[in-house]
């Protein structure tokens, strides 16, 4: 009998373990359902961080709409990601719960490295060369436009003009591509010049062969070159420079008030780098302007006009 009573206590004593771990997977479990149901979990405050080119306002606009009055626990970052769709320079979003009713929203977003001009339409392109959109789309982000669905009055106004300004764009636009189907070299470096019709952001301009997409890679040899030179270059000379053009292969660099620089390939980016900007701090120090260079060879650097 003794040892049978013996044997008992073990159980009794872990009988509590068994309850205390019931209620601590339990617990959470019911708090989250009583949350989801609960009106004092009602999103009221919408913070947004992370916001450098999209104007915050546009963002939180639209989060509002979404999330205003929804309940906390049943808000996702992948519901958050969803309503930015369409802010096209958004490229991600992670949110924050901070109870009881605040949502905390961070954004990334694209870096833009140049417009791309690809049969008569002008693209956003990010330093890896990947299509972030229209060029237009970005001027309209960036200007505060609408975006996305629903909205009050004010926006669904918005959206019908720009819907017009789509259609009218798109109709110059066609009309571009079939004169650039003719066009010479000349007339390309116009338009790389001349840039998108509303330029918005500071990037230099390249052209590209073939169709682009947004959410693709560039694959045109040519314009990987280019945009690889271009994000080698350190931010002072990538602010001045307007377009870059390939022949073949070799590359020549034109930055807004001089110089045009005949940069040769791709490779020995910081060399050359290093070269012009060797030669700019001299002219500089002389008082003058350079208006041509050549650091294709960047140990026999050429520049005009010569320094006496």
């Amino acid at each position: 009998m003794t040892r049978a009573r013996g044997a008992s206590r073990p159980r009794f004593r872990l009988l509590p373990t068994i309850l205390l771990t019931l209620a601590i997977l339990l617990l959470p479990t019911a708090v989250y359902a009583w949350g989801r149901s609960s009106s004092s979990f009602d999103v009221a405050t919408i913070t947004v961080s992370g916001t450098r080119l999209v104007p915050e306002k546009q963002v939180l606009k639209l989060l509002r709409r979404d999330y205003e009055g929804r309940n906390l626990f049943t808000v996702t970052g992948e519901d958050v990601r969803e309503t930015l769709a369409p802010l096209c320079l958004v490229s991600g979003a992670s949110i924050d719960r901070d109870f009881p009713d605040t949502l905390r929203v961070s954004l990334t977003e694209y870096q833009p490295a140049a417009y791309a001009l690809a049969r008569g339409r002008w693209y956003v392109l990010d330093p890896e060369g990947r299509v972030v959109c229209r060029a237009r789309e970005a001027a309209d982000q960036l200007a505060g436009k609408a975006a996305g669905k629903g909205g009050d009055g004010q926006a669904s106004s918005a959206a019908a003009s720009a819907e017009t300004s789509s259609a009218e764009a798109t109709s110059a636009e066609a009309a571009s591509e079939d004169a650039d189907a003719g066009s010479d070299e000349g007339s390309l470096r116009a338009r790389l010049v001349a840039g998108p019709g509303r330029t918005v952001l500071p990037l230099p301009r390249i052209a590209v062969a073939g169709k682009l997409r947004a959410g693709t890679k560039v694959t045109d040899p040519a314009a990987v070159d280019m945009i690889q030179v271009i994000v080698a270059l350190p931010r002072s000379l990538q602010r001045r420079l307007a377009v870059v053009e390939s022949d073949d292969g070799q590359l020549t660099l034109r930055f807004d008030g001089g110089p045009v620089v005949v940069w040769g390939d791709a490779g020995r980016a910081l060399a050359k780098t290093v070269a012009m900007r060797t030669v700019l701090r001299e002219y500089e120090s002389a008082g003058k302007t350079c208006t041509q260079m050549d650091v294709s060879i960047p140990d026999r650097t050429l520049a005009r006009p010569v320094l006496r």
